[in-house]
This record gives structure tokens, sequence and C-alpha cells, in this order.
């Protein structure tokens, strides 16, 4: 009798691990397909339409290198459906959170392949918008410091691409204001890795550890006819 009881305790065990993996299976989140994004020869712009399930996300890839303008325009049934933006070697520098869902420009800070996922929490339709002008792809303006000095101002209007040099262990501090109060910087090292998007939070008063010696991108990123103005200070040491 013993014997029986426990070979049906484990069978029972037996059973509920195999329903057990199944759930746990079935929880496992799958990776959405990507679909590429492509533009016509000769064109700049490119768009897609489509449906998204709840709790849906429709995913798409796009080539292109570092210094273009990206233009993205996202047209909505619904404010539940919002997108994000992912460079090649990350972090997020769009997501849900962003407010401006609608119309988004940004300099891109590395060659590579970028993510674009539009997803909703609701059933919904949408029209997605990519422009991307051959031309943003100029040289950005080099950055000078004055003889002797640790620190240097430039202004501007718009969207601006600057360069500096600096050394590993150096720590630049940066001061951003802008007059549409809507403007945000990138910063990104010489290997492309991004230290400072326009998703971080602080804007205005940001102080970065450089971590190797090269050239690092400063990108600002403000509404057509703002006016901003920026302060770069690296001490020396």
């Amino acid at each position: 009798m013993r014997g029986k009881m426990i070979a049906a305790a484990a069978a029972l065990l037996t059973t509920a691990g195999v329903a057990g993996a199944g759930v746990a299976s079935a929880a496992s989140p799958s990776i959405p397909t990507a679909t590429p994004l492509h533009f016509a020869r000769g064109a700049s712009s490119t768009h897609v339409s489509g449906h998204v399930a709840a709790g849906g996300d429709r995913r798409y890839t796009f080539q292109a290198r570092a210094g273009q303008t990206a233009t993205f325009h996202l047209s909505r049934s619904t404010s539940a459906t919002t997108w994000t933006l992912v460079g090649p070697t990350g972090p997020s520098v769009h997501n849900a959170h962003s407010p401006r869902q609608s119309d988004f420009t940004y300099t891109l800070p590395e060659s590579g392949t970028y993510y674009v996922d539009v997803v909703s929490s609701r059933p919904a339709t949408y029209d997605l918008s990519l422009s991307i002008p051959a031309a943003t792809a100029s040289s950005p303006t080099k950055v000078s410091f004055p003889a002797g000095g640790t620190a240097t101002t430039v202004k501007g209007s718009g969207s601006h691409d600057y360069t500096f040099d600096a050394r590993s262990g150096q720590r630049a501090t940066v001061h951003f204001t802008d007059t549409s109060a809507q403007g945000a910087w990138t910063l990104v090292a010489p290997d492309g890795s991004p230290l400072h998007t326009t998703m971080t939070e602080q804007q205005r008063d940001v102080s970065v550890q450089l971590p190797s010696t090269g050239s690092y991108r400063l990108s600002v990123q403000a509404p057509a006819g703002s006016r901003y103005t920026l302060t770069l200070s690296i001490p020396r040491g």
C-alpha cells in the first residue's frame, strides 16, 4: 500500500512539473520579427502603415550613419500607441514616456542598425514616417578653448553638432539652456558609446567623467527657431 501511494505521488509531481513547464514556456516573451525600412533610390524619406494588437509590438529597422538627422512622424488611432528608438549599442533614446510621440527629430550618434518598435495597450492602426536627408551627415563644428582656458561657450539655433578632444579620466561639465525649454543634447564617446542622451532627465547642468582619450561628439537638439546657449568646461588634470 505504501509503495502504491509513493508511486501515485510521484506521478502527480511529474504531471505538475510538465504542466508547470508548459505555463513557463507560454509566458516566455517572444522577440518581434523586424521589418527593414527601405528608401527608394534618391529618396530621403519612407513610411509604413500597419495595425498593432493590444499588447502587441511591431518592430522596424533602418541603417544610418553617425551624424545624420532622423525625423519621425507617427499618426495613430489612439494615444495608447507609442514607439521606441534604440541605437546599434543602446540605450533607448525615445520611449513610451517621451513627450514627443507624434514628431521627433534626433541626430544619430553612431553608424549601424537602429530599431523602432511601435507598441500599444489597445488595438490600433498607425502610420510611421521616417526622413533622413543625406545632407545632414555634414561635418560637426570643433569646439575650441581660449588659450589657457578650461571653458568655452557656443550659441546657436535649432540643432547642431560639435566635437571636442579630451583625455581619459577628465571630467566634462555642460551647462545648457534654450529659449523653448524643449531643447536637449547628446554626448557620444570616441567609440560610439552614448554618455548622455535626450532621454536623460537632467539636461541643464551635467557632469560626466570621460572614459577614453579621443574626439567626443556633442549634439544639440532644439526646435527650429529656438535659441540655445551651451557652456562646456573641462578642467585640466
